[in-house]
């Protein structure tokens, strides 16, 4: 009867020891935020404006009208021109290839020094010299070939043969500083005698 007892009062017991137990607390720690870094910052660059290509106009040169020539710079031209080929003249026939030197602008020194200029000049009084053998009566294929290799074959060979005796009829402008000068034939063709410019103030002979 007394174990009956126990037993009955055991879990009475028990229960109460529980009961009487203080819980245990749970603290929870929250996780710290997260540690937001700075973003880098950016640096905007404008984009270059593209280049705008501006086309460069180019004047063009006035077109010079001879019409806008005085009378009296005509004539004074004219006697100027006349008196440099009075002086060609004596020069030549005098085979003074020096002198005739002096009246050469630099560029038409240079044209005719280059062996393209001297072979045609070659082939030009080769022809020439054959029709004047064939006018005379004798064969042309017998002709001696002049070979002009420097511009004083070509002043003894060509300009002293044919240039000693030039007339000045008229003059052309070409500029306020070129001219052509011109004779005129027997049938009043205008045949040009020389181009001539002025270089260091003196007609000088460009063609």
């Amino acid at each position: 009867m007394k174990l009956l007892g126990l037993l009955l009062l055991l879990p009475v017991l028990l229960l109460l020891a529980c009961a009487s137990e203080p819980e245990t607390q749970v603290t929870v720690v929250p996780a710290p935020a997260p540690v937001l870094q700075p973003e880098p910052a950016v640096t905007v660059v404008p984009a270059p404006e593209p280049k705008v290509e501006v086309a460069e106009v180019k004047e063009e040169p006035a077109v010079f009208d001879p019409g806008t020539v005085s009378q009296e710079k005509i004539d004074t031209t004219k006697a100027e021109v006349q008196a440099l080929i009075n002086e060609l003249n004596r020069i030549i026939r005098a085979r003074n290839y020096n002198s005739w030197l002096t009246h050469l602008a630099s560029s038409y020194f240079t044209e005719i020094s280059s062996q393209v200029f001297l072979e045609e000049k070659t082939e030009e009084l080769y022809r020439r010299d054959q029709m004047v053998a064939q006018n005379l009566g004798r064969d042309p294929r017998r002709v001696q070939k002049k070979i002009l290799r420097t511009p004083k074959d070509y002043f003894d060979n060509v300009v002293v043969p044919s240039r000693s005796n030039d007339r000045m009829d008229d003059i052309d402008f070409v500029s306020e500083n070129k001219v052509i000068a011109y004779t005129v034939d027997s049938r009043g063709q205008r045949l040009i005698l020389y181009d001539l410019e002025i270089i260091d103030s003196k007609w000088k002979i460009i063609k």
